[in-house]
């Protein structure tokens, strides 16, 4: 397995500046260093189907794994909404409230070309909201010919899998000359249930297909595409979540613009989706089973959940004689809606969402200037006004209209908290700003040194704001804690510093990065003080609904500091030894508690042995013990352990390829730290215990292009 890691410039972007006294072009100093970490699937093995898996492989990265296609970024510590993800340039803001469709789901492995992450401090040109970091997924598009004629060409992608009889094929189809390129992809996935050494994690299957178009146009200094898309995601278990996903459809559109001069250049994208989600409570799981307060059929749920999106991104550079200047506006509009029945009682209903928005319009300017040979400054700001509001909501929680009981005192206590809700001020804006500098030193010898800060802000997310009766709709927490949300927060703001080097040699390379970060007014489930929030959640879960001791969002203290590194040093002609390792602590400061589904500390070494058309691998994985944990989200320990896998791409004639592989190779049994705990009845796992680690996984890829 090879990893290609993309160097991003500091300071000049484009080698050649337009100097403007003589007309002559004038070469200018380049510094740079590996501020970013890219994972490009055609050198990389990746078995699971989550897009988000390929993070495990990044210093500082993980993965916040409720589901087999619902993994949450996780980056320093921090995950969820405070990482900004893009897929082609669009932000995607997913139907689901639990995040069962997290933004990398709209990116399958097998349509995938690369994923890259930004290593620390993010420049404000990258993404509007980018206080726990910046990731990229690009997919795979094509390339124009190079003559008037039309040449046919495309990819073709076949895997499976052992632990859960997994089964990818997809195809990719161009027809290109030098100035148009038409293209599409289709997709099918499948498989059955995970397995473990002590069994199957139930439910764990999945299915999902995916239908692409486009079509570019390029001309002189003209590039321009539009593409469309249809991402339909049927039955898949997330056995950390209460519910499992019926299916998600999505149809997603985007559209980029771009003229490259010799004095500047500019990028207009366009981009939208319309995603609709159904979930359920027991159409994969058991379902719910009769209990002393209520029948199992009056505890049956099914959610209805649908967003729509849509965004723009305006970028304008402009090369200047000791650097660049970068100058842009975006925007990131988005409505939610999300309604919970009981498909064995058609009067319940319980308004979860209802015409919830979040808008961003952003400027920023940013400058990348070479103060000497040897020095270069990276600096900008950016304004966010962050704008949300929210219908009125309510709730049926008594649907047979019972006279007494407690369905009658739920929905008295539903109908309160409703009315207190729809009086509030739901309407909130936040006036944003944001700035960074980084210095990089080229100290000769292959050495340079990097210093940043930054200061970085997030508004609150849809659930932390507007979740108004005791649920778990909480962005894929999967603590088994109820939350209401909070209309009066403030913004997170964060200042951050980071400090490292690159130094590379003839027979070696070593990226090490320090970091610190002390976040004012973070957005923390905190205990519920509403008495009948308080009351409203015991009686639900009296009934086998929820949990007790609910969480409200409040603004609390916290910081996150780490250290994280990647290495690799050639031993011979034919061997090189890789290694990334990880360490971040997360920690409440208004209170002595450590911070929810932190990634325990971590290291990856791998050996790779090339031949001439053949790599093989073996990759050891070790996780240290955590027992740093969030009190207050009843968070439990987990044990070390380390895991060994294997690995061989072989390269055959006419572009194709075949890769084969083992995960796990021991057969070791461990749990995940990030894993979560199991919400469904399953024979195998007790009920609310941590998910197990998967038991040995044979796999294989094989890709042509043509």
């Amino acid at each position: 397995m090879r990893k290609a890691i993309s160097v991003a410039v500091l300071v000049a972007l484009s080698p050649w500046a337009q100097a403007q006294d003589s007309g002559q072009v004038r070469e200018i100093k380049v510094i740079g260093v590996r501020d970013t970490h890219t994972v490009v699937t055609d050198d990389t093995l990746v078995a699971p189907a989550d897009t988000a898996q390929m993070l495990k492989k990044m210093p500082g990265a993980n993965i916040n794994k409720n589901g087999e296609l619902t993994g949450i970024a996780q980056y320093r510590g921090m995950f969820g909404d405070r990482i900004s993800v893009a897929v082609d340039g669009a932000q995607i803001s997913g139907a689901g409230p639990n995040a069962m469709d997290a933004p990398l789901s709209y990116a399958p492995v097998a349509l995938l070309e690369s994923l890259t992450i930004n290593r620390g401090i993010t420049p404000v040109s990258s993404a509007q909201e980018t206080i726990g970091g910046y990731i990229q997924a690009k997919t795979y598009s094509g390339d124009f010919g190079v003559g008037n004629e039309f040449e046919f060409a495309g990819r073709t992608y076949f895997g499976a899998q052992s632990v859960n009889d997994g089964m990818v094929a997809s195809g990719f189809f161009s027809l290109a000359n030098k100035n148009h390129l038409f293209r599409g992809f289709v997709m099918n996935e499948t498989a059955g249930d995970l397995e473990f050494a002590g069994g199957k994690i139930l439910p764990s299957e999945y299915e999902r297909e995916r239908f692409d178009l486009g079509y570019g146009f390029r001309s002189g200094n003209h590039e321009f595409s539009v593409d469309v898309a249809r991402n339909n995601t049927g039955d898949a278990g997330t056995p950390a979540l209460p519910m499992d996903i019926l299916s998600i459809d999505s149809d997603l559109f985007r559209s980029r613009y771009s003229y490259s001069g010799s004095q500047f250049n500019i990028t207009i994208e366009v981009f939208g989706s319309d995603n609709e989600h159904l979930m359920s409570n027991f159409h994969l799981r058991r379902p719910p089973q009769n209990n002393m307060m209520s029948a199992g059929t009056m505890r049956h749920r099914q959610t209805y959940a649908a967003s729509e999106n849509a965004g723009f991104t305006l970028k304008l550079e402009q090369y200047v004689e000791n650097g660049t200047w970068l100058y842009g506006v975006d925007g990131h509009f988005t409505d939610h809606d999300a309604i919970v029945t009981n498909p064995n009682m058609a009067a319940f209903s319980l308004n979860n969402f209802n015409g919830t928005t979040r808008d961003i319009l952003g400027a920023f300017a940013e400058r990348s200037i070479a103060l000497s040979d040897s020095l270069g400054l990276d600096a900008g700001v950016r304004y966010n006004r962050v704008s949300m509001d929210s219908g009125e909501i309510g709730a049926n929680m008594n649907p047979m209209n019972m006279m007494t009981g407690m369905p009658v005192m739920m929905n008295t206590m539903a109908a309160t908290l409703a009315s207190q809700f729809n009086t509030s001020q739901r309407s909130q804006t936040d006036n944003n700003f944001d700035w960074f500098a980084r210095l990089s030193l080229d100290a000769d010898n292959g050495l340079i040194w990097y210093a940043g800060a930054a200061r970085k802000t997030r508004s609150p997310a849809y659930q932390e704001r507007y979740l108004w009766t005791p649920m778990e709709s909480a962005g894929g927490m999967a603590d088994g804690k109820t939350y209401v949300g909070n209309v009066n927060l403030d913004p997170e703001v964060a200042h951050e510093i980071e400090l490292g080097f690159d130094w590379e040699q003839q027979n070696f390379a070593l990226y090490p990065r320090f970091f610190y970060k002390d976040v004012a007014d973070f957005i923390q489930g905190t205990p519920s003080t509403n008495t009948t929030v308080n009351q409203l959640a015991m009686m639900m879960s009296n009934m086998g609904m929820g949990a007790i001791n609910p969480l409200q969002f409040n603004n609390t203290e916290a910081t996150f500091y780490g250290f994280d590194i990647e290495a690799n040093m050639e031993l011979s002609d034919k061997l090189t030894l890789r290694a990334v390792a990880s360490i971040v602590r997360g920690q409440r400061e208004d209170i002595n508690d450590d911070l929810y589904r932190v990634s325990p500390d971590n290291l990856i070494l791998a050996i790779d042995y090339r031949s001439n058309n053949w790599l093989a691998s073996l990759e050891s994985i070790t996780y240290a013990d955590q027992d740093r944990i969030a009190v207050t989200n009843l968070e439990q320990p987990t044990d070390g352990y380390t895991l060994l896998n294997l690995s061989a791409r072989i390269d055959f004639a006419a572009g194709a390829e075949l890769r084969l592989g083992i995960e796990n190779l021991l057969d070791e049994e461990y749990q995940d730290h990030l894993a979560a705990y199991n919400r469904a009845f399953n024979p195998d796992i007790a009920a609310r215990s941590r998910l197990p680690g998967l038991g040995r996984n044979f796999y294989s890829r094989l890709m042509w292009y043509f």
